[in-house]
């Protein structure tokens, strides 16, 4: 299954470097397509010549860019934030599980002609999103043990219910789903990534969101002092 290829160890600081210095914005669709463009942000010009993506992956494709920005944004301001202990090593493995999907569909989207192909990958990566919402190997051990007569490499994501399961994810929680924000960063006021590194933790289930690591080490710091 595709979390087969979600990393054990968080990926190099060069790597995550690289994987931000890319940027892809989804244009509207129109017709039977929607054009990416992928922005280099060092000389802000374009990495690669746009490119065709079929308009069914749109509304898969935006919210996916807005669900990595968003971890590779709270990553980088590490250092301004209160992080819940142990999120900054599962959010840079997941930048890195995310960039391999998302490159997976933009090969085969520059490789392949006319607008009705599929990923096999990415359609993959949005079954497990669908029936597990986690991609972390564990996760998908215990949901096969749960479901041993589901084979996800055989599951048809175009007759999965994609409207009431993002409809769902945008009432319950507007602003971690992106909604709020039109699934833009950009639009991210820096006051408000502590609420989205709270929501971050919260969706990767780490125990006691509200104890943050620095925190702790203040808190360690001051009894250390005490003991002087």
């Amino acid at each position: 299954m595709i979390d087969l290829f979600f990393p054990v160890d968080p990926p190099p600081r060069d790597e995550l470097q690289l994987i931000d210095l890319i940027r892809y914005m989804a244009l509207p669709p129109e017709g039977d397509k929607f054009v990416v463009q992928a922005m280099n942000t060092d000389y802000n010009t374009f990495a690669c010549d746009p490119f065709d993506v079929p308009s069914y992956y749109y509304e898969h494709v935006r919210r996916f860019i807005w669900r990595h920005r968003l971890f590779i944004g709270v990553e980088k301001q590490a250092d301004k934030l209160s992080l819940a202990v142990g999120l900054p090593t599962r959010l840079q493995r997941y930048i890195s599980y995310l960039d391999a999907m998302i490159e997976g569909l933009f090969v085969e989207a520059r490789r392949s002609q006319g607008n009705d192909w599929r990923s096999s990958l990415f359609d993959l990566y949005l079954s497990v999103d669908y029936f597990v919402g986690r991609h972390e190997h564990n996760r998908g051990n215990v949901w096969r043990e749960h479901n041993p007569d589901k084979i996800m490499t055989t599951v048809d994501v175009t007759t999965l219910d994609w409207r009431t399961f993002y409809d769902s994810a945008d009432v319950n929680d507007p602003v971690w789903s992106g909604l709020s924000y039109q699934f833009d960063v950009a639009n991210v006021a820096e006051s408000e990534w502590q609420v989205l590194a709270d929501a971050a933790a919260k969706y990767f289930g780490l125990t006691n969101p509200e104890v943050k690591l620095k925190r702790r080490r203040r808190g360690r710091q001051g009894e250390a002092g005490s003991k002087k």
